[in-house]
C-alpha cells in the first residue's frame, strides 16, 4: 500500500510538471502570436482612421466641388452635384462617400485595399461583401465599433464603422440615420501571409518544446519509478536521484527568477511569492522584506485614474485580482511603476490555481512601456498641425466643445480670437511655399509665446489661427489680440520682411452653439479684413 501511495504520489507530481511547463509554454507563445495579430490590427486601424480623417474633412464642407475629369459625369445620388462657375468651367461635387470610393480605387496595391460599403445603399456600387456584411450586422447586434477576421486567402479583413454625425445627416437623414447611429463602415484588406508563417513558425517550435519537455520529465520520473523498484539495497542510488530532482526543481526555480516579466503569487491576501525580477526592479532583496512594506502586490503600482484602462485596487466594485480574470482578455488592462522618476507600464495576466485546500493566483506582468508611449505619441501626432506643432483644427473643435460645456457649468467667461495671415497668397506667389511654411511656422511661435499656459492655440486651416481663451472676457481678449497684431507687425520675417494680421474676437454667450460661436467670430474677421486688414474687430 505504501508504495502504491509513492507511486500514486510520483505519478501525481509527474503530472502537476507536466502541465505546470505546458501551461508557461502556452501563456508564451499565446503572448507572441497575440503580438503579431495586434500588429495587423494597428495597421488596419491605421489606415481606417486616415480615411475616417478625410471624410471628417471633406464632411465639415458638405462636399467639396472639383473639375471632373475627363469622360466623369457628376454622381447622380448627390443633391446639387454641379456647380456653374462660368461658361467655361463646371464643377462636379464630391462628397465623403464618393471620395473614400475613389481613393480605394487610387490606392489598390498588392496586399493591400480598402472600400466603402453600408447596408443602407444610396450607390448599388458600393455594395456590401459577405465579410462586410457580416461585420456590419455585428455592429448593428453587439454596438461594437470593429470587426475583423482572416480568410482562407490569407488576407486580413478589417472593418471600422462609420457613426452619424451632423455632417452625415443631410445625405442619410432620409434612410432613417440619427446621431451616433452607424450608417456603414470601412473595410480594410492586408496580406496576412507573414502573420501565418510567423504564427506557423510558433507553434512548430511549441510542439517540438512541448515534445522535449515530455521527454525530459518522462525520463526524470521513469527513472523515480524504476528506483522503487529496487531493494533497500538501492537507497543510496534513490538519494542520490532524489539530488537530481531537487538540482532540476531549483534550476527551474532560477528560470522563473530570470525570467524578464513580474511573476507573482498570492491568495487574495498576501503575497506568497514574487521572482526577483520584481524584487530587484522594487529595490528589495528578499521576498520578506518585499512583504513587510507591501502588505499587497498593488501598493507598489500607481493610483492612475483615468478612462485607459488602468488598473485600480477596486475596479467597478470589484477586487483587482477577480477584475483582472475576468476582462484580461477583453480590455488592455495595465498598471503603472514609478522607477527613477520615470513611468513604466505593464500588462498584467492572471492564472487561477486551485489545490487541496485554496485557490491561488499567478499573477505576471510584462512591461509595455514602449508599445504605451508609442501609442500615446501616435495619438498625439494625430491632434497636432505637422508644420506649426499647434493643434490641429479637430484637436480644438474636441477643446472648444469641452471649453463651452465648462463656460456653461461654472460659470466663466470665455473668448475666442480668430486671425488670418494679410495677403498670404502673395508671399507664397512670389517666395515660394517653403518661405511661406517659415512665416506660417514664425505666426505660431509668436502666438505660443504671446497666450497664457492654459489658452489653447491651433491652426484652424491654411493660413489661420484660433485662440481658445479661458476664463476671459472680450476685453481681456482683445488686449492679446492687439499685442499679436502688434508683435507680428513689428517682426522681420526672414525672406519675406515685413507681414500683417487681421483678427476678430467674440465672447461665448451662454447656451448658444458652436457653429454660431465660431460664425460671430468669422464675422469679426471677415469685417478687419474689409476695413483695410492689421486690424482687430470685436463682436
Amino acid at each position: 500500500m505504501i508504495k502504491f501511495n509513492k507511486y500514486a504520489l510520483i505519478g501525481t507530481i509527474f503530472i502537476l510538471s507536466l502541465f505546470s511547463s505546458f501551461y508557461f509554454i502556452d501563456v508564451f507563445s499565446e503572448k507572441n502570436m497575440e503580438l503579431q495579430k495586434q500588429i495587423l490590427i494597428k495597421q488596419a486601424q491605421t489606415h481606417f482612421k486616415d480615411q475616417v480623417n478625410t471624410r471628417v474633412w471633406n464632411a465639415s464642407y458638405g462636399g467639396v466641388y472639383a473639375i471632373p475629369k475627363e469622360g466623369q459625369k457628376p454622381n447622380p445620388y448627390l443633391r446639387d452635384n454641379i456647380l456653374k462657375v462660368d461658361e467655361n468651367l463646371t464643377l462636379i461635387k464630391i462628397n465623403p462617400a464618393w471620395m473614400s470610393r475613389q481613393l480605394s480605387e487610387i490606392s489598390n496595391i498588392d496586399g493591400f485595399h480598402f472600400r466603402i460599403t453600408s447596408l443602407k445603399l444610396i450607390n448599388p456600387d458600393n455594395k456590401a461583401t459577405p465579410f462586410e456584411e457580416r461585420a456590419l450586422k455585428y455592429f448593428d447586434e453587439t454596438n461594437e465599433k470593429e470587426y475583423y477576421e482572416i480568410d482562407k486567402e490569407s488576407n486580413f479583413n478589417y472593418m471600422g464603422a462609420l457613426i452619424t454625425t451632423e455632417y452625415c445627416l443631410p445625405c442619410h437623414k432620409h434612410q432613417g440615420y440619427s446621431l451616433g447611429d452607424v450608417r456603414g463602415g470601412i473595410s480594410v484588406s492586408l496580406d496576412s501571409k507573414e502573420y501565418f508563417e510567423v504564427t506557423s513558425s510558433i507553434k512548430t517550435s511549441i510542439i517540438l518544446l512541448k515534445i522535449f519537455v515530455v521527454i525530459f520529465l518522462f525520463t526524470i520520473f521513469s527513472l523515480i519509478f524504476k528506483q522503487l523498484r529496487y531493494n533497500q539495497q538501492l537507497q543510496t542510488e534513490v538519494k542520490r536521484r532524489t539530488k537530481e530532482i531537487e538540482s532540476t526543481k531549483h534550476l527551474l526555480q532560477e528560470i522563473i527568477d530570470t525570467d524578464s516579466s513580474f511573476i507573482v503569487l498570492t491568495d487574495d491576501k498576501e503575497i506568497i511569492y514574487a521572482n526577483e525580477t520584481i524584487l530587484n526592479f522594487t529595490g528589495y532583496h528578499s521576498i520578506e522584506e518585499f512583504k513587510k512594506n507591501n502588505e499587497y502586490i498593488f501598493d507598489v503600482f500607481e493610483k492612475i485614474e483615468d478612462n485607459s484602462n488602468f488598473m485600480q485596487t477596486c475596479n467597478d466594485g470589484i477586487h483587482w485580482i477577480e477584475y483582472l480574470i475576468k476582462e484580461q482578455n477583453s480590455k488592455n488592462l495595465k498598471v503603472c511603476i514609478k522607477k527613477d522618476g520615470k513611468y513604466r507600464y505593464f500588462k498584467p495576466y492572471a492564472k487561477e490555481i486551485k489545490t487541496d485546500d485554496k485557490v491561488l493566483y499567478l499573477i505576471t506582468f510584462d512591461e509595455i512601456t514602449n508599445e504605451y508611449v508609442k501609442i500615446k505619441e501616435l495619438e498625439h501626432m494625430a491632434s497636432t498641425d505637422a508644420l506649426t506643432k499647434l493643434f490641429n483644427r479637430t484637436k480644438l473643435n474636441d477643446v472648444l466643445e469641452k471649453e463651452m460645456a465648462l463656460s456653461r457649468t461654472v460659470p466663466s467667461p470665455l473668448s475666442v480670437i480668430f486671425l488670418d495671415i494679410d495677403y498670404f497668397k502673395a508671399v507664397n506667389d512670389t517666395y515660394g511655399h517653403d518661405a511661406g511654411d517659415r512665416v506660417l511656422i514664425n505666426i505660431a511661435n509668436i502666438i505660443t509665446s504671446s497666450i497664457r499656459a492654459g489658452d489653447i492655440a491651433a491652426r484652424w486651416g491654411g493660413e489661420e489661427f484660433m485662440i481658445i481663451l479661458q476664463a476671459t472676457p472680450v476685453s481681456e481678449a482683445s488686449v492679446l489680440g492687439e499685442k499679436l497684431r502688434a508683435r507680428v507687425e513689428g517682426h522681420l520675417f526672414e525672406t519675406v520682411g515685413k507681414i500683417t494680421i487681421s483678427l476678430g474676437v467674440t465672447e461665448y454667450i451662454n447656451a448658444e452653439s458652436e457653429e454660431s460661436f465660431i460664425k460671430r467670430v468669422d464675422e469679426a474677421l471677415y469685417e478687419a479684413k474689409e476695413r483695410g486688414r492689421n486690424k482687430i474687430i470685436i463682436k
